[in-house]
């Protein structure tokens, strides 16, 4: 790789950009470990709260997104029609 004075730099040679890649990958890593975190706290709560919390959790969902839950719902509709429909097969 070539500099502006046409010298030639290893490219192991840190870049301007690899601490904006380093920063982005920290970013990344601190999403993922929230959602883990959220994810287990919300199935702690499903083992203590039952089908019960489960089913409430459902359907505070649809009346808050009801074209996602709609459309969630067709799909895994379709999905479980497919499955039915190669086994007659």
């Amino acid at each position: 790789m070539e500099n502006d004075e046409g010298v030639r730099r290893p490219i192991t040679q840190e870049t301007p950009g690899d601490s904006t890649v380093e920063a982005g990958f920290k970013r990344v890593g601190a999403v993922v470990k929230d959602a883990a975190d959220k994810t287990s706290e919300k199935l702690a709560s499903y083992r203590e709260g039952g089908f019960e919390q489960v089913s409430q959790d459902i359907v505070e969902y649809a009346r808050s997104q009801p074209v996602t839950a709609l459309l969630i719902a067709t799909g895994a509709g379709l999905f479980v029609g497919m499955l039915l429909s190669l086994r007659r097969k």
